[in-house]
């Protein structure tokens, strides 16, 4: 039976840090403390709410609530601070002392999209999408400028596999700002993810041309020329990453796949070499380093190097499985068997072909 070995290479979507809840308070503009302070404001309300805008900052959500909470009950008509409370307590996972806050932003000042936002962003964290993408459609309605609305709505659809859905709400990311990188370099992992690898990689390339410093770009770029076998241009890419962060071990793991799938083995150990340099206890690259070894049919340095990834994350898969190949070549048949066994029940499910094809059920 035809070995197949098992690599790992890794590429990434780039969403800007829009996963986490929002941490940007509201702080009133001198325009808005003078309509507030025109519509009679006391004093008293605007000091409470500072005084909570610094509470927030420095992440005592606590005494965040009980500021605001002392403004609003000053000055009942004052939706920045049921927004700036409901983040409190977003912060503080209280869902629906955040919603209901939420909601009275929008009832107070249907103009405000930010409470639509922060609202979507509760169930973006709890892996509720589609009520994500639902809320930041109203978010959309109110502001169709806003480029966050977009992106995240784009990070919600991505992650539901609605890819298309993603793209077009990148592209009017695009239109709102054409030098946004990030909106191209996501066009991209959207485009590789629907195979459709040429626009993929048009869409890494321009995110390059607007950053040439973007290195999650270049090493994109990479896995998608890898992908369509284009061993070279994937090396170049890789290598390009690499120059921009030297300790980019990402970077190096993935340059190392290219060159052992491309024939050049020694210097995708070289590389791998240098990613467990940069990063002693990334299991990847020991299991990268023995599918180098296997190719060579270094039989036992492969066995080493599947020990050494099995020892740091003992629930490893493809460690056992490339470890049962090896010891299927030393001649260990009774000992290759427990290993693809254990792939398997890991849910490697290439094992179970050279498990129930070998002589396991004999053993």
């Amino acid at each position: 039976m035809k070995k197949i070995l098992t690599l790992v290479c890794v590429s990434f979507f780039t969403f800007y840090g829009l996963k986490a809840q929002n941490t940007d308070v509201k702080v009133l503009s001198e325009k808005e403390l003078q309509e507030i302070k025109a519509q009679q404001m006391p004093a008293e309300a605007e000091a409470a709410y500072n005084e909570g805008v610094s509470s927030f900052m420095e992440k005592d959500y606590q005494q965040a609530i009980s500021k605001f909470s002392a403004a609003i009950g000053i000055y009942a008509d004052f939706p920045q601070a049921y927004l700036n409370r409901g983040m409190s307590y977003a912060a503080l996972k209280d869902r629906e002392k955040a919603f209901k806050d939420f909601s009275m932003v929008v009832e107070m000042d249907s103009t405000n999209s930010q409470a639509y936002f922060e609202k979507a962003i509760i169930y973006f964290n709890e892996a509720e999408y589609q009520n994500a993408i639902d809320v930041l459609g109203k978010a959309i309605e109110v502001n169709d400028t806003e480029i966050k609305y977009y992106y995240q709505r784009a990070l919600a659809n991505f992650l539901l596999e609605n890819y298309k859905e993603a793209i077009v709400d990148l592209d009017r990311i695009i239109k709102i700002d054409p030098d946004f990188a990030y909106a191209y370099n996501d066009k991209g992992s959207a485009y590789k993810e629907l195979n459709e690898l040429d626009k993929a990689v048009e869409s890494y390339k321009l995110a390059i041309s607007k950053d040439k410093k973007f290195r999650m770009a270049y090493n994109n770029l990479g896995t998608t020329y890898r992908n369509q076998k284009k061993y070279t241009l994937a090396i170049d890419a890789f290598t390009n990453a690499i120059a921009i962060d030297n300790d980019f071990y990402i970077g190096y793991n993935n340059r190392g796949y290219a060159k052992l799938e491309n024939g050049d083995f020694e210097g995708a150990i070289a590389d791998f070499d240098k990613v467990i340099k940069l990063k002693p206890d990334y299991a990847y690259a020991f299991n990268n380093k023995a599918s180098a070894y296997i190719k060579m049919e270094k039989w036992e340095e492969a066995v080493k190097q599947c020990d050494f990834a099995i020892k740091l994350n003992p629930d490893y898969g493809y460690a056992f499985y490339n470890r049962g190949i090896a010891k299927e070549m030393l001649h260990q048949e009774e000992k290759a068997c427990e290993d693809w066994l254990r792939a398997v029940e890991l849910g490697v499910e290439t094992a179970s072909s050279y498990y129930a094809n070998s002589e396991c059920n004999n053993f």
